[in-house]
């Protein structure tokens, strides 16, 4: 049972942020994403940004010593609990056994939308595009510009989210399968679900004073 999930947010009840996890996030990408979020949220969308950026570079085999199989599951909770990943479709980055690793399990695994970025003047779509493409899996491609990562973006999460995604099942006869649990609510406690919108302040109303009511001052 997840602990503190959904203590902003209910499914259901209301547009929630957008969560978006971005492979292959930083480097020469990370201005364009950073730019791409900006762009959502002029758009009306307030975004989550579930990838891993330079300045949250993880231990592991990506810096550090821990085991690799932990470090999978952390990506996986993140990816698990996104609504989209995208991922450069250039053949230097696609052939990462990172990258390839991460559309896969968004694609086959979770059944991820997924949206490919091309480089520019790329022609060719590479062998993990025409994958994903030739299994009917959803999926988009765009070119490596703000405007096109959004509109194909918008186009491909279908809506605006106010669904979950599931953490349990309570029927016997039923297993869940997905990140495992401890992993799932450790990314969950750091990335809970969040309302598009915050909640309004709360401005109390000014208690009336005895002179007041004598005076005939009944307020608003």
């Amino acid at each position: 049972m997840t602990s503190g999930a959904f203590e902003y947010w209910q499914p259901g009840s209301e547009e929630r942020q957008l969560r978006i996890f971005v492979s292959h996030r930083y480097g020469k990408d990370q201005a364009l994403y950073d730019e791409v979020i900006r762009a959502l949220e002029s758009n009306g969308f307030s975004v989550q940004d579930m990838s891993l950026s330079a300045d949250q570079i993880m231990a592991g085999p990506r810096g550090g010593d821990l085991p690799k199989l932990k470090i999978q599951g952390e990506i996986a909770a993140r990816i698990y609990t996104s609504d989209a990943l995208i991922a450069p479709s250039r053949p230097a980055v696609t052939r990462s056994q990172w990258v390839s690793w991460e559309v896969q399990l968004a694609a086959i695994g979770y059944g991820l939308p997924i949206l490919f970025v091309n480089e520019k003047e790329q022609q060719r779509r590479t062998r993990l595009v025409s994958e994903v493409a030739d299994l009917g899996l959803p999926h988009a491609v765009c070119a490596r510009s703000t405007q096109a990562i959004v509109e194909r973006l918008i186009s491909l999460i279908e809506g605006r989210p106010t669904w979950g995604m599931r953490q349990e099942e309570t029927e016997k006869t039923i297993k869940f399968r997905g990140p495992p649990a401890e992993i799932r609510n450790e990314v969950l406690k750091r990335f809970p679900f969040h309302p598009r919108l915050p909640p309004a302040p709360y401005e109390p109303r000014a208690r009336r004073g005895f002179w007041s009511f004598l005076s005939g001052d009944q307020g608003a």
